[in-house]
């Protein structure tokens, strides 16, 4: 289910698991309400993070999901904001919302080579720990001219 912050339901989403088509199928109660998953958890005092998935938003503290990855958020200051997207440097919509998201001058992550799984919950079940998880998001963390300039070479992996 996703809520709003007053933890009224909006929105119910499902997950096909194999390989499945669609992925992903979204019924939605209130046509006003963008998909976004977590607000009913989110502080939105302390530094934000947005994930493309729900699922990968479990595994981090005070995170909410995009529920599409197509979502500036502009509840807060940008500074107070990190996305992550997926681990897809040859998908050309994720890279260019990726632009678009350091143009608003977010924070972003950019994974590193040696990161090679698609996604938050795919670290995770390999085994990666929620404290070794977090320590790469920090590492990987970018903003500004810094941000491009990793996104360009990430992008030619």
């Amino acid at each position: 289910p996703f809520l709003n912050t007053e933890g009224k339901i909006f929105a119910f989403q499902g997950r096909a698991f194999g390989k499945e088509n669609p992925k992903y199928l979204t019924i939605k109660i209130d046509e006003n309400e963008k998909k976004v998953f977590g607000l009913d958890r989110v502080n939105f005092q302390e530094h934000i993070y947005i994930t493309e998935g729900p699922i990968d938003s479990l595994f981090i503290d005070n995170c909410i999901a995009a529920g599409g990855s197509d979502l500036l958020f502009t509840r807060v200051p940008s500074k107070q904001v990190t996305y992550i997207f997926d681990n897809e440097p040859r998908n050309i919509e994720i890279v260019n919302r990726m632009n678009k998201v350091i143009e608003q001058d977010y924070n972003i992550v950019i994974w590193s080579e040696d990161i090679k799984e698609k996604d938050i919950n795919e670290m995770i079940m390999k085994g990666l720990s929620s404290r070794e998880l977090h320590k790469i998001i920090k590492e990987n963390t970018y903003s500004k001219l810094s941000a491009l300039t990793k996104l360009s070479y990430w992008r030619k992996r």
